[in-house]
């Protein structure tokens, strides 16, 4: 099989709202500098939420964390995961994600990181804080979508004809 044909299969099997052509409020929301909430259930059962630097890469959201940091007590391969990149000001456009994640450990910082870094900070002072964190162990977590919806509020009808909204 060829590496055409796998992402090709592996796209096809992404929810609907993740599927090319995705909406322009979704790619804009994959391509943003907004941290995506990452929530996940921890070890006595308790809801967590963190924000969190991410890619996609068009299969996969990926996330990269230190080793040792907190949400890794609480994940293992097969966790399931939601995230939401949504925006702050009215009216509210968002995309959910959800699904298992894979863990995949790292000596330094994942590449994954580097580019996200790039897009959060801009390239000089991406490099600037990736240089400082050289060496620093990463985990690289995988959330593989089973369930995605789309959200942009200014297409609905009743905002759309608001007091104050064009």
């Amino acid at each position: 099989m060829t590496e055409h044909s796998t992402e090709a299969n592996s796209r096809a099997a992404l929810p609907a709202a993740l599927r090319q052509p995705d909406s322009r409020n979704v790619q804009l929301l994959l391509e943003s500098r907004i941290p995506a909430r990452i929530a996940w259930v921890d070890g006595d059962g308790h809801p967590q939420v963190a924000p969190m630097w991410f890619e996609w890469d068009g299969a996969e959201l990926l996330i990269s964390t230190f080793a040792g940091s907190r949400k890794l007590e609480d994940l293992n391969d097969g966790a399931k995961v939601a995230a939401t990149i949504d925006t702050a000001d009215f009216p509210y456009r968002s995309v959910r994600i959800s699904g298992p994640v894979t863990l995949e450990s790292y000596g330094g910082l994942t590449d994954s990181y580097r580019r996200a870094a790039k897009r959060y900070l801009g390239e000089s002072a991406a490099n600037a804080w990736c240089t400082m964190l050289e060496g620093k162990p990463q985990v690289l977590i995988r959330l593989q979508p089973t369930r995605a919806s789309a959200s942009d509020m200014s297409t609905m009808p009743f905002v759309a004809n608001a007091p104050g909204q064009t």
